[in-house]
């Protein structure tokens, strides 16, 4: 209830003018990042994201022939990893995250089927691994992104460190061969929009580690 209630006023400060916190720069420490998330603000700035996004796609579905898509990624845009990674002090490497069932973010959840709704393509792009795919689409399932959408894994042999602008060459895959126009493009990394063949990117806050760009 309490967490539900400083959401709320976050969300109306920011809507009467206030400014609200910056948000911390990634990786920040772990009480930053509590405190940016429990006071309300992370919600807050993410629901403006989304909403953006929204208005967006809203005015330009009649812009083309071709039939419309978003893309969202999954870690931190579309399920959340604040709980279980928390519990090990926001260190990555000793997280198991992947292994769980993550809790949507409820904000992109939203989006998700506003844009279901009007018949748009929906394609979840993901730096997780094609051994990853059925668990991943039992998460975003049991998480209640429902009805259809299309997941692209990494492939399990491509190096890990191998930052070679994937995700652009996915979208571009998308838009070229299978004839989509891609409206929005939603992560939490710049790594996620860098590379193009989206009409428009929009960066969600994640104040709890960086991922390189290609």
């Amino acid at each position: 209830m309490i967490a539900r209630a400083l959401v709320l006023l976050a969300v109306l400060l920011a809507g009467a003018g206030v400014a609200l916190a910056d948000e911390p720069a990634a990786p920040a420490s772990p009480e930053a990042i509590v405190a940016y998330h429990d006071s309300g603000e992370w919600s807050a700035d993410t629901t403006q994201v989304v909403r953006r996004a929204r208005r967006y796609v809203r005015r330009h579905l009649d812009d083309s022939s071709r039939r419309a898509a978003i893309v969202l990624d999954i870690d931190d845009t579309s399920l959340s990893n604040y709980a279980c990674l928390k519990a090990v002090g926001f260190d990555r490497s000793t997280a198991d995250c992947g292994d769980q069932t993550l809790p949507a973010i409820r904000q992109t959840r939203s989006l998700f089927r506003w844009v279901r709704e009007r018949g748009l393509a929906v394609f979840f792009i993901t730096g997780r691994r094609e051994e990853a795919r059925a668990r991943t689409a039992a998460n975003l399932r049991a998480a209640g992104y429902r009805g259809g959408w299309t997941l692209k894994l990494r492939p399990d042999d491509q190096p890990r460190r191998w930052r070679d602008g994937w995700k652009a060459r996915v979208r571009h895959a998308i838009v070229e061969r299978r004839g989509f126009r891609i409206l929005a493009n939603v992560g939490d990394q710049r790594s996620d929009l860098d590379g193009g063949w989206s009409a428009r990117g929009f960066k969600l806050p994640n104040p709890m580690y960086v991922i390189p760009t290609a």
